[in-house]
Protein backbone atom coordinates (compact mmCIF):
# COMPACT_ATOMS: atom_id res chain seq x y z
CA UNK A 1 0.00 0.00 0.00
CA UNK A 2 1.34 3.58 -1.15
CA UNK A 3 2.26 5.88 1.98
CA UNK A 4 -0.54 7.65 2.85
CA UNK A 5 0.00 11.67 3.19
CA UNK A 6 -2.00 13.04 6.27
CA UNK A 7 -3.45 16.57 5.58
CA UNK A 8 -5.34 19.46 6.80
CA UNK A 9 -6.49 22.43 5.09
CA UNK A 10 -9.57 24.58 4.46
CA UNK A 11 -11.81 24.43 1.18
CA UNK A 12 -12.96 27.49 -0.54
CA UNK A 13 -16.24 27.16 1.96
CA UNK A 14 -13.84 27.58 4.87
CA UNK A 15 -14.62 24.01 5.45
CA UNK A 16 -12.01 22.93 7.74
CA UNK A 17 -10.71 18.74 6.74
CA UNK A 18 -8.28 17.02 8.93
CA UNK A 19 -6.92 13.94 8.28
CA UNK A 20 -5.70 11.28 11.13
CA UNK A 21 -4.17 7.90 11.85
CA UNK A 22 -6.33 6.40 14.36
CA UNK A 23 -3.77 5.46 17.81
CA UNK A 24 -3.66 1.91 19.47
CA UNK A 25 -3.31 4.05 22.67
CA UNK A 26 -6.87 5.78 22.29
CA UNK A 27 -8.86 2.77 21.59
CA UNK A 28 -10.82 0.70 24.12
CA UNK A 29 -9.76 -3.20 24.49
CA UNK A 30 -11.53 -3.97 21.68
CA UNK A 31 -9.84 -1.14 19.35
CA UNK A 32 -12.24 1.12 18.99
CA UNK A 33 -11.59 4.34 19.34
CA UNK A 34 -12.69 5.82 22.74
CA UNK A 35 -15.97 7.84 23.20
CA UNK A 36 -13.41 10.31 25.49
CA UNK A 37 -11.39 10.13 22.38
CA UNK A 38 -13.65 11.08 19.75
CA UNK A 39 -14.72 14.24 21.75
CA UNK A 40 -10.95 15.32 22.29
CA UNK A 41 -10.30 14.63 18.77
CA UNK A 42 -12.87 16.74 17.82
CA UNK A 43 -12.45 19.68 20.11
CA UNK A 44 -8.89 20.10 19.47
CA UNK A 45 -9.81 20.04 15.26
CA UNK A 46 -12.16 22.84 16.12
CA UNK A 47 -8.98 24.75 17.67
CA UNK A 48 -6.92 23.79 14.56
CA UNK A 49 -9.42 25.11 12.54
CA UNK A 50 -9.70 28.45 14.64
CA UNK A 51 -6.38 28.93 15.12
CA UNK A 52 -5.89 28.69 10.83
CA UNK A 53 -8.90 31.50 10.89
CA UNK A 54 -6.77 33.85 12.78
CA UNK A 55 -8.05 32.65 16.45
CA UNK A 56 -5.98 30.82 18.36
CA UNK A 57 -6.10 30.36 21.81
CA UNK A 58 -3.41 32.58 22.75
CA UNK A 59 -4.46 35.04 20.53
CA UNK A 60 -8.12 34.82 22.10
CA UNK A 61 -6.27 34.50 25.83
CA UNK A 62 -4.47 38.25 24.64
CA UNK A 63 -7.77 39.82 24.31
CA UNK A 64 -9.13 38.05 27.93
CA UNK A 65 -11.25 35.60 26.07
CA UNK A 66 -11.53 31.94 26.14
CA UNK A 67 -14.08 29.69 23.99
CA UNK A 68 -16.18 27.49 26.02
CA UNK A 69 -18.01 24.35 24.80
CA UNK A 70 -21.30 24.29 26.05
CA UNK A 71 -23.12 20.97 25.15
CA UNK A 72 -22.27 18.28 22.60
CA UNK A 73 -24.19 15.60 19.91
CA UNK A 74 -22.74 12.89 18.40
CA UNK A 75 -24.05 10.08 16.38
CA UNK A 76 -21.76 6.77 15.93
CA UNK A 77 -22.70 4.84 13.13
CA UNK A 78 -19.12 3.30 13.21
CA UNK A 79 -16.77 4.04 15.58
CA UNK A 80 -13.30 4.68 13.97
CA UNK A 81 -10.42 1.42 14.52
CA UNK A 82 -7.04 1.35 15.59
CA UNK A 83 -4.76 2.14 12.64
CA UNK A 84 -7.54 3.21 10.60
CA UNK A 85 -6.87 6.43 8.66
CA UNK A 86 -9.84 8.95 8.98
CA UNK A 87 -10.55 12.29 7.71
CA UNK A 88 -12.54 14.63 9.64
CA UNK A 89 -14.54 17.81 8.17
CA UNK A 90 -16.00 20.36 10.30
CA UNK A 91 -17.62 23.86 10.20
CA UNK A 92 -19.03 26.78 11.84
CA UNK A 93 -22.43 27.61 11.05
CA UNK A 94 -25.49 29.18 13.10
CA UNK A 95 -25.12 31.87 15.92
CA UNK A 96 -27.88 32.40 18.07
CA UNK A 97 -27.49 34.77 21.12
CA UNK A 98 -24.39 33.45 23.47
CA UNK A 99 -24.48 30.09 21.12
CA UNK A 100 -22.30 29.45 18.07
CA UNK A 101 -23.13 26.42 16.37
CA UNK A 102 -20.06 23.97 14.91
CA UNK A 103 -21.01 20.56 13.16
CA UNK A 104 -18.48 17.23 12.45
CA UNK A 105 -18.28 14.78 9.97
CA UNK A 106 -15.86 12.09 10.13
CA UNK A 107 -14.78 9.85 7.39
CA UNK A 108 -13.08 6.85 6.33
CA UNK A 109 -10.30 7.86 4.43
CA UNK A 110 -11.02 8.43 0.81
CA UNK A 111 -14.16 6.97 0.68
CA UNK A 112 -17.91 8.60 1.09
CA UNK A 113 -18.69 6.00 4.42
CA UNK A 114 -19.69 8.23 7.45
CA UNK A 115 -18.34 6.62 10.24
CA UNK A 116 -19.47 9.49 13.03
CA UNK A 117 -21.20 12.94 12.91
CA UNK A 118 -22.34 15.33 15.52
CA UNK A 119 -22.63 18.83 16.39
CA UNK A 120 -21.79 21.30 19.32
CA UNK A 121 -22.75 24.67 20.79
CA UNK A 122 -19.98 26.65 22.21
CA UNK A 123 -19.68 30.17 23.60
CA UNK A 124 -17.24 33.07 24.13
CA UNK A 125 -16.13 34.22 27.35
CA UNK A 126 -14.76 37.32 28.56
CA UNK A 127 -12.73 35.81 31.64
CA UNK A 128 -12.60 38.90 33.24
CA UNK A 129 -16.19 39.99 33.59
CA UNK A 130 -17.62 35.72 33.47
CA UNK A 131 -20.01 37.41 30.67
CA UNK A 132 -21.32 35.01 27.93
CA UNK A 133 -20.27 37.53 24.53
CA UNK A 134 -22.91 38.11 21.57
CA UNK A 135 -21.64 35.20 18.96
CA UNK A 136 -22.48 37.86 16.61
CA UNK A 137 -20.59 40.47 17.63
CA UNK A 138 -17.72 38.53 17.71
CA UNK A 139 -15.58 40.06 14.50
CA UNK A 140 -12.66 38.45 14.23
CA UNK A 141 -12.80 35.11 11.86
CA UNK A 142 -14.71 34.72 8.45
CA UNK A 143 -17.40 32.52 8.66
CA UNK A 144 -17.98 28.93 6.39
CA UNK A 145 -20.34 30.18 4.11
CA UNK A 146 -21.94 26.42 3.91
CA UNK A 147 -24.81 25.37 6.35
CA UNK A 148 -25.60 22.07 6.79
CA UNK A 149 -28.45 21.16 9.71
CA UNK A 150 -27.59 17.79 11.84
CA UNK A 151 -30.38 15.11 11.47
CA UNK A 152 -29.06 13.24 14.63
CA UNK A 153 -29.95 13.64 18.29
CA UNK A 154 -30.35 17.66 18.56
CA UNK A 155 -27.64 19.51 21.26
CA UNK A 156 -30.88 20.48 23.98
CA UNK A 157 -31.89 20.16 27.84
CA UNK A 158 -31.22 16.92 29.03
CA UNK A 159 -33.83 16.21 32.09
CA UNK A 160 -32.77 14.34 35.10
CA UNK A 161 -35.29 11.82 36.49
CA UNK A 162 -36.58 11.12 39.78
CA UNK A 163 -34.59 7.42 40.05
CA UNK A 164 -31.24 8.14 39.74
CA UNK A 165 -28.93 6.02 41.60
CA UNK A 166 -25.66 7.42 43.17
CA UNK A 167 -22.62 5.58 41.29
CA UNK A 168 -20.09 7.23 42.98
CA UNK A 169 -17.32 10.05 43.85
CA UNK A 170 -15.13 10.98 41.11
CA UNK A 171 -12.55 13.68 42.80
CA UNK A 172 -10.79 16.03 40.15
CA UNK A 173 -7.32 15.24 39.59
CA UNK A 174 -4.18 17.06 38.35
CA UNK A 175 -4.39 15.43 35.07
CA UNK A 176 -7.79 15.60 34.28
CA UNK A 177 -7.24 19.57 34.46
CA UNK A 178 -6.17 21.32 30.91
CA UNK A 179 -4.54 24.41 30.13
CA UNK A 180 -7.69 26.40 31.06
CA UNK A 181 -7.27 25.18 34.86
CA UNK A 182 -10.54 22.74 35.02
CA UNK A 183 -10.98 19.28 33.79
CA UNK A 184 -11.05 19.32 30.05
CA UNK A 185 -14.59 18.61 28.14
CA UNK A 186 -13.41 14.80 27.54
CA UNK A 187 -12.84 14.12 30.50
CA UNK A 188 -16.55 14.10 32.00
CA UNK A 189 -17.51 10.90 29.97
CA UNK A 190 -14.87 9.24 31.26
CA UNK A 191 -16.19 10.08 35.35
CA UNK A 192 -19.28 8.24 34.11
CA UNK A 193 -17.76 5.17 32.48
CA UNK A 194 -15.30 4.70 34.80
CA UNK A 195 -18.31 4.03 37.38
CA UNK A 196 -20.42 1.86 35.69
CA UNK A 197 -20.67 -1.64 35.77
CA UNK A 198 -18.69 -3.69 32.92
CA UNK A 199 -21.81 -4.69 31.11
CA UNK A 200 -22.27 -0.76 30.23
CA UNK A 201 -18.94 -0.36 29.59
CA UNK A 202 -18.39 -2.57 26.59
CA UNK A 203 -21.90 -1.04 24.75
CA UNK A 204 -21.73 0.20 21.21
CA UNK A 205 -22.58 3.84 22.14
CA UNK A 206 -24.90 4.84 18.88
CA UNK A 207 -25.37 8.28 20.20
CA UNK A 208 -23.78 10.46 23.14
CA UNK A 209 -25.24 13.87 24.41
CA UNK A 210 -23.40 15.93 26.68
CA UNK A 211 -24.17 19.43 28.16
CA UNK A 212 -21.89 21.28 30.53
CA UNK A 213 -23.07 23.23 33.41
CA UNK A 214 -20.47 24.38 35.88
CA UNK A 215 -16.77 23.80 35.63
CA UNK A 216 -15.18 21.43 37.58
CA UNK A 217 -11.57 22.12 39.44
CA UNK A 218 -8.63 20.39 40.92
CA UNK A 219 -10.02 18.63 44.27
CA UNK A 220 -13.54 18.96 43.55
CA UNK A 221 -15.55 16.34 44.75
CA UNK A 222 -17.98 15.05 41.61
CA UNK A 223 -21.07 13.00 42.83
CA UNK A 224 -22.26 10.76 39.22
CA UNK A 225 -25.53 9.46 39.32
CA UNK A 226 -27.51 7.18 36.90
CA UNK A 227 -30.65 5.84 35.37
CA UNK A 228 -30.89 3.22 33.33
CA UNK A 229 -33.89 3.14 30.60
CA UNK A 230 -34.20 1.18 27.25
CA UNK A 231 -31.31 1.65 24.94
CA UNK A 232 -29.91 4.47 27.49
CA UNK A 233 -28.37 5.57 30.46
CA UNK A 234 -28.63 9.14 31.67
CA UNK A 235 -26.18 10.44 34.19
CA UNK A 236 -25.26 13.61 36.15
CA UNK A 237 -22.31 14.93 37.68
CA UNK A 238 -22.80 17.10 41.21
CA UNK A 239 -20.41 19.38 42.38
CA UNK A 240 -21.94 20.87 45.66
CA UNK A 241 -25.45 20.47 45.04
CA UNK A 242 -25.16 22.05 41.90
CA UNK A 243 -25.28 20.54 38.42
CA UNK A 244 -21.92 20.03 36.65
CA UNK A 245 -22.99 17.90 33.68
CA UNK A 246 -25.50 16.00 32.03
CA UNK A 247 -25.14 13.02 29.83
CA UNK A 248 -27.28 10.19 27.81
CA UNK A 249 -25.66 7.62 26.11
CA UNK A 250 -27.65 5.49 23.53
CA UNK A 251 -26.81 1.88 22.58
Amino acid sequence: MDEVILKEHHDDNLVFFKDEKIPFTHCTPDRKMTVSELFRFTSDSAGEDFSLRNMSWQFLYDKGLAIILSRASYHINKMPVADQIITLKTWESAAQGPLCTRNYEIYAYGTDELLVKGQTLWTILDLKNKRLMPAKAYPYRPLPTVVTDFDGIKCGKISMPENMEVLGTKTILYSDLDANGHSNNSKYINFVLDLLPNEFQTKNFTDVRLNYSKETKLGDQLEIKVAYEENKIIAQGIVDGTSSFEAELYY
